[in-house]
């Protein structure tokens, strides 16, 4: 009898082993490219405004709304969200994203195909441009400014006439990513909201390839829970005094500041 347990212990051993390799055999392979978020400071946002542009300049959180009507680039105070000084567009525009650059503040409309630049001290207008399909996000790399159109296609225009430098095609692990939306540049890389999701991807301007991506999805949530109907994560700017990113969505009530990096598995620390 007490061979017969052995035997049979060892046939159970034989089989847990069988089972355990079979089911890490299907387990689904790591994503090589996700990265990893922590939050260091929750903020106040206004819930009026529907979000399409969010930067750090000198110092100074600017925000950009979007609906028409309803359309206004303002310094926000990020410790109680209040807007502290704005340009309020005409009824006929919907704003969407901005960048500053030179000592300039541009900003791109949707469907009206217009953009306008201000002086970025005093905020008044002092030109305008044209460009197509439609404006949604926007950035620089410190020599041209970069703009979505909520496609796969990153368009690069040149500051001296505003016309197309160069475009880039987006793509995450060899398909296009369309839907890039609100455009940060950090360390010479691209970060971008991909709309209708709570995903932000890191872009290699050299190649368009998505080398990172990290999912937001439980500030979405969290959110959500305060306010059911808001929309969609949108707003991403980054300070370097602290290394992180601050981060909001349309009517959103609240605004995160967080720090992006690679999973500790990944760096190894």
């Amino acid at each position: 009898m007490k061979h017969l347990f052995i035997v049979l212990l060892a046939a159970a051993v034989v089989v847990f082993a069988s089972c355990s390799k079979k089911s890490s055999d299907t387990e689904t392979p790591a994503d090589t490219l996700a990265l990893s978020y922590s939050v260091l400071k929750t903020l106040p946002h206004d819930t009026e405004a529907y979000t399409e542009g969010l930067l750090i300049h000198q110092g100074k959180v600017l925000e950009s709304t979007g609906l028409n009507g309803k359309s206004w680039v303002a310094e926000v105070d990020p410790g109680s969200g209040v807007h502290t000084k704005k340009i309020v567009l005409d009824n006929q525009y919907f704003g969407e994203g901005i960048a500053v650059l030179h000592n300039k503040l541009y900003q791109l409309t949707y469907k009206t195909q217009i953009g306008f630049i201000y002086d970025a001290t005093t905020y008044k207008q002092i030109g305008e441009f044209k460009y197509e399909p439609e404006g949604w996000g926007m950035t620089h790399d410190n020599k041209n400014l970069i703009m979505s159109v909520g496609t796969e296609k990153l368009y690069y225009l040149d500051t001296t006439n505003l016309s197309v430098a160069r475009t880039l095609t987006v793509t995450n692990e060899g398909q296009k990513l369309k839907n890039i939306n609100e455009l940060e540049f950090v360390d010479g890389y691209i970060f971008a909201n991909v709309y209708e999701t709570s995903w932000i991807v890191k872009i290699d301007p050299a190649t368009g390839k998505v080398v990172g991506r990290v999912d937001l999805s439980p500030l979405t949530e969290e959110v959500r829970r305060m306010s059911p109907n808001i929309d969609y994560l949108n707003g991403i700017a980054y300070d370097p005094n602290s290394k992180a990113f601050l981060v909001t969505g349309k009517n959103w009530p609240k605004t995160f500041l967080i720090r992006i990096q690679k999973p500790a598995a990944a760096t190894g620390v």
